[in-house]
């Protein structure tokens, strides 16, 4: 309620669904092979707001396709509704509790995993979607590296960047190169599920980090919880925005694509028993089985968060993170 106050939210995802419905033109929209394996094969899952969804036969992944191309993505993320209204009302007014409640957390997690893995090679740092600086001014604080580099495609944000003394470069992901820079780590919260091919996303971060750098990312995944109740209903399965859902599996076999080696995958998410619970006081609509509305309204609130840690220890939440490792260039051979 306070990174995502139900009001704001619901403005916002009310401007996704307009932009959604008006803003593109569909029959320009093209086919993708699954984002996660590269499977041909997928079956329909539903279509929201005019945007297809299908499950990937090989590794369940849930994927957008037909989907907009990488222009007309850039022109949304550029001049759409939504993304403007999060700009504008949503950031202006979340912007101390995303602090306190998100980036603090990250960078301080930044940090520790710098500290167990790296060896002191914690030299440069580089923040893919770098947006508002906000994640750059927690990771300032914890003085973990000794250059931090921004990856921000918007110019407007690239500035906003800047001018809080943020070295910034002002691309997509895809399109960097080796020459951008050479960090010993990268992390990137919230942003495979936007991109057209996340495959691309990860082969570009790879081109600008050292050998045994560490990346990580968190993402959603539709092997979690809330997304396999909630399904087309969940309110983290809204087009243009979310296109990437993938599985557990599916985000295995992306990483190995890649060229990364996989360090760690978990899925620490606390909101899922919350987000369906809250869903089903909020729709008249939405039934759920009657084993998981016993959980739901358990009097024991142990119950409730004791099924929370049961879906983080098993794999089973929705948010997830990874931590990967570009190997050496001997173990590529």
């Amino acid at each position: 309620k306070e990174i995502r106050p139900l009001g704001l939210f619901n403005d916002y995802l009310s401007l996704a669904k307009e932009d959604a419905e008006n803003f593109f033109n569909k029959s320009a929209f093209v086919e993708v092979p699954c984002p996660a394996c590269g499977s041909e094969g997928s079956d329909d899952a539903f279509v929201k707001y005019g945007f297809k969804y299908v499950i990937c036969s090989d590794c369940q992944s849930l994927f957008n396709s037909p989907r907009p191309t990488v222009e007309n993505l850039d022109d949304y993320y550029r001049r759409g509704k939504a993304v403007q209204f999060w700009g504008s009302d949503f950031y202006r007014v979340t912007a101390e509790a995303r602090k306190e409640k998100l980036f603090r957390p990250r960078a301080e997690l930044v940090r520790d995993y710098a500290e167990k893995y790296l060896q002191g090679r914690a030299g440069t740092f580089i923040d893919v979607g770098s947006g508002y600086g906000l994640f750059y001014e927690e990771l300032c604080k914890v003085s973990a590296f000794n250059r931090l580099v921004g990856i921000e495609p918007s110019p407007e944000l690239a500035q906003v960047c800047r001018d809080k003394g943020q070295e910034t470069i002002e691309k997509v992901a895809e399109d960097l190169n080796s020459s951008d820079a050479a960090g010993d780590m990268a992390a990137s919260f919230e942003v495979i599920e936007h991109v057209f091919d996340p495959l691309l996303f990860l082969r570009g971060i790879s081109r600008v980090m050292n050998e045994e750098g560490l990346l990580m990312f968190t993402t959603l995944t539709v092997s979690g919880f809330d997304l396999q109740v909630l399904w087309d209903k969940s309110n983290s399965i809204f087009p243009p925005h979310h296109l990437n859902l993938l599985s557990v599996e599916g985000y295995k076999r992306l990483i190995e694509r890649a060229g990364f080696e996989l360090v760690e995958l978990s899925t620490p998410g606390k909101l899922d028993v919350n987000i369906v619970s809250n869903a089903v006081e909020e729709r008249d609509d939405l039934e759920v089985p009657r084993f998981i509305s016993l959980i739901l309204n358990h009097k024991d609130e142990a119950v409730r968060e004791g099924f929370q840690v049961f879906l983080q220890q098993n794999k089973l939440s929705s948010h997830i993170r990874a931590v990967i490792q570009k190997p050496l260039s001997d173990r590529l051979a």
